[in-house]
């Protein structure tokens, strides 16, 4: 599906899907109660996941640990009927993110890259310090969601979360498109085109370039 759409279309896409639950959830809190927000949610985490899946045929693994954190905190909301369990999801999945990050960090493994879902084509030096930036923005929201939780109505966390969270990290990740160029390994017009529509399995293994202070980004 949508192989006729270029890579921004499908993003665009993809980050409207991410967004269908959040928004939802917080429509429908303006009207009802937590527990109708929270099933609504729920629901539409599920159908976001599924129409995932038909339009782009895989599931990135950070996608998949949001929505299983979801569900079960939105169950758990369900369960004891308290709005403090699904308050407390981002700040779960932020510091689940945190320490896969620095476990990464820990062993010298890029878990970052298993963790997107997608190849960056980085080098080495390119994933660890992108691994960094990740780990301290996880961290910072984790504090920022608790922060919020403890001081600020439901409603309010609501719409901090719905309309706050995705700009804040879309503005957080746009200045490290610069760190895509920085750190991208050096790759010949020949190996271009030889690895073109080619899988990471199938590509050429590259040679990085090395990183130096007069580097054009």
């Amino acid at each position: 599906m949508l192989k006729g759409y270029s890579s921004s279309t499908r993003l665009v896409i993809k980050l409207v899907i991410e967004f269908l639950p959040l928004g939802l959830f917080f429509l429908v809190t303006t009207k009802y109660d937590f527990a109708v927000s929270t099933t609504v949610f729920m629901i539409a985490t599920g159908a976001s996941l599924v129409i995932m899946w038909y339009l782009f045929r895989q599931l990135a693994l950070m996608a998949l640990i949001t929505a299983a954190t979801g569900l079960m905190a939105g169950a758990v909301t369900l369960g004891m009927h308290d709005p403090k369990y699904i308050q407390m999801k981002p700040t779960i999945v932020s510091l689940t993110f945190a320490a896969i990050l620095l476990t990464g960090l820990v062993f010298g493994k890029p878990l970052f890259k298993w963790l997107l879902g997608q190849s960056l084509h980085l080098t080495e030096e390119g994933w660890r310090v992108l691994t960094w930036i990740w780990f301290a923005y996880f961290v910072f929201v984790a504090g920022l969601n608790e922060y919020i939780r403890y001081t600020s109505t439901f409603e309010f966390w609501a719409a901090f979360k719905a309309f706050g969270l995705m700009p804040l990290t879309v503005l957080y990740a746009i200045p490290q498109m610069y760190l895509l160029k920085r750190y991208r390994p050096e790759e010949s017009e020949a190996e271009t085109i030889l690895n073109y529509g080619k899988t990471d399995a199938q590509r050429r293994p590259l040679k990085a370039r090395p990183v130096t202070e007069s580097t054009t980004p």
